[in-house]
């Protein structure tokens, strides 16, 4: 568990929404940059723009941050690998991956009907294990071709169960995990850290969390409130930007977060509120960098080069 002395690593989830422009887009990873936000991650999927070509537009303007695209397991390992080697090679090793668990239409029907049952478990095991299975051979690309600046990206993964914290601790090097308070932050952590053990592995646990900001408490409520209805699988706070650095604080220092992917739920004004104002705070308190310290993702995630 940390002290909250040593500073942690913060990113920023933005999606590929073609209502903003891949030049607006750009503008955008180039302000978090701007604030030494150490990596962005892009969702897309239908009705949106590819992760990995936003990216790669991305790398060609910035210098420092880490592009994190969204990597659905399907296809064929070999073409999965080059995509994201030509990604760090295009941004002289800032690349990373997150890869989502991807099912065929049916299974994933079939799976929803059986959540919660034996039968379900079952079958979100073996599709993790598949997922597992093909990580490896991706991996061993990635060896074998030796493209990636960084020998392998890293992978970013997303839990919200034991099988899929399962999966992180044998194959990713950071798991984004997905608490509601400071005690559920401590046991997730502990049940991580306990697989990441199982495996010989350690790997960096970064807490998600949504943010709805605004100058004041009040404001903020009533952006919330303007917003709509708001369903996620993550937490939710809503206030001004040093009372997030507040949060992300005592996250850090009492539930032993080593970083965040921050969830704006508007895009840009969150963004904004979130780069101006936050991280300046963050990096008053000593809990964010006053430069990069590194020029690679693994670095900036305090990873080793890969071998």
């Amino acid at each position: 568990m940390t002290d909250g002395s040593r500073p942690f690593v913060l990113g920023i989830a933005l999606t590929s929404d073609p209502v903003h422009a891949p030049d607006d887009f750009v503008r955008l990873v180039r302000r978090a940059e701007a604030a030494r936000v150490a990596f962005v991650t892009v969702e897309d999927g239908p009705g949106r723009l590819d992760s990995t070509l936003l990216l790669a537009l991305a790398a060609r303007e910035t210098e420092r941050i880490g592009l994190v695209p969204l990597g659905p397991v399907l296809g064929q390992p070999a073409g999965y690998a080059a995509r994201f080697a030509t990604l760090d090679l295009l941004s002289d090793g800032r690349a990373g991956v997150r890869p989502r668990i991807a099912a065929d239409d049916v299974e994933h029907e079939r799976i929803l009907r059986l959540i919660g049952t034996a039968e379900g478990d079952v079958l979100v095991a073996e599709l993790f294990g598949r997922a597992g299975e093909f990580i490896g051979r991706v991996a061993q690309e990635w060896d074998k071709e030796r493209i990636a600046p960084q020998g392998r990206p890293p992978l970013l993964s997303l839990a919200h169960d034991t099988v899929p914290y399962r999966f992180a601790a044998r194959h990713a090097d950071a798991v984004l995990i997905t608490p509601f308070d400071v005690a559920g932050l401590r046991r997730i952590r502990a049940e991580v850290d306990a697989l990441a053990a199982e495996e010989g592995r350690s790997l960096k646990v970064f807490a998600e969390l949504n943010v709805a900001l605004s100058s004041t408490q009040a404001l903020a409520t009533e952006r919330r409130v303007e917003l709509g209805e708001f369903t996620s699988d993550a937490a939710l706070f809503t206030g001004t930007p040093e009372a997030l650095a507040d949060h992300l604080e005592e996250w850090h220092r009492d539930g032993g977060a080593d970083g965040f992917r921050i969830r704006p739920l508007s895009v840009p004004d969150d963004v904004y509120a979130l780069v101006d104002r936050t991280v300046p705070e963050l990096v008053r308190r000593g809990l964010l960098p006053e430069s990069y310290g590194s020029r690679t993702l693994r670095g900036h995630l305090g990873l080793a080069q890969a071998q």
